[in-house]
């Protein structure tokens, strides 16, 4: 592992063990509430905050911004993207599922990604050209040849509806980061968030590519204002969801009256 990501490391452990000290202490509620959700934000700004001092304690030049905040033109060198809580919903209702996102960009493209799942001890880093990895060693899209039964993961039940044709078996997990992470290293056939920002959408790709899979937009092209989400998987899959969602466009259209 490189340096960089030693500290990198180092910083989502640090920030890692105030989420799991006060993940179990959220209010308790059936429902969202502003005490659960001002928990969150405080809980997501001390993560900030110990992340940030420990990587401008190595390297004060750089930058730390959150996800929000990226831009494909900023005139810094190297800017360290973070992420503290991807799955803000699971954190809010006591669910195991979640992770910190963190990613370093040099001259505005990124190089180096990490996701942490603290609930599991599960790692996963990439360096661009390099691969991406675990504490289990390199890690592999899937190999699946078929959309019947493949595993995607949807960030929303609306944007399953489109792919009903191909016969997949959707999963729901309330976490961008982890679904990443699960489709990079197999353990997922292919994932599509109609959602996806800048930020996430190079997160993703970088993962998913140095996996040994391709990802792009939900039109299978580079993320732009105008074209925008997020499909990624093996090039079979990826392949299959593009071209499925493609037929929904002119039906999609044609609804609006435009």
């Amino acid at each position: 592992m490189q340096p960089i990501l030693n500290i990198a490391t180092q910083a989502v452990r640090a920030a890692g063990r105030e989420l799991m000290a006060r993940a179990p202490n959220v209010p308790s509620s059936r429902s969202i509430s502003a005490a659960s959700e001002k928990y969150l934000q405080r809980t997501h700004d001390r993560a900030m905050r110990t992340i940030t001092e420990t990587i401008l304690r190595s390297y004060p030049e750089h930058e730390v911004i959150s996800p929000d905040e990226f831009s494909a033109k900023s005139s810094v060198e190297t800017s360290w993207i973070v992420e503290p809580i991807s799955g803000r919903m699971n954190f809010m209702r006591r669910l195991d599922h979640f992770c910190t996102l963190l990613a370093i960009s040099r001259n505005n493209r990124l190089h180096n990604a990490l996701i942490v799942d603290h609930f599991r001890d599960g790692h996963f880093h990439v360096t661009r050209s390099e691969g991406c990895f675990t504490s289990d060693g390199r890690m592999r899209v899937s190999d699946t040849r078929t959309t019947h039964g493949a595993l995607v993961a949807f960030e929303g039940v609306e944007s399953i509806e489109d792919f009903d044709a191909l016969g997949l078996t959707p999963r729901l997990s309330g976490s961008l980061g982890l679904d990443i992470a699960n489709t990079a290293f197999g353990r997922y056939d292919a994932m599509v968030c109609t959602t996806a920002s800048a930020f996430h959408f190079q997160f993703a790709r970088l993962f998913i590519r140095e996996a040994g899979g391709f990802a792009s937009t939900l039109s299978g092209g580079e993320w732009s204002s105008e074209q925008s989400g997020l499909v990624a998987g093996n090039t079979y899959l990826h392949r299959k969801l593009v071209a499925e969602h493609a037929k929904q466009v002119p039906v999609a259209v044609a609804q609006t009256g435009t």
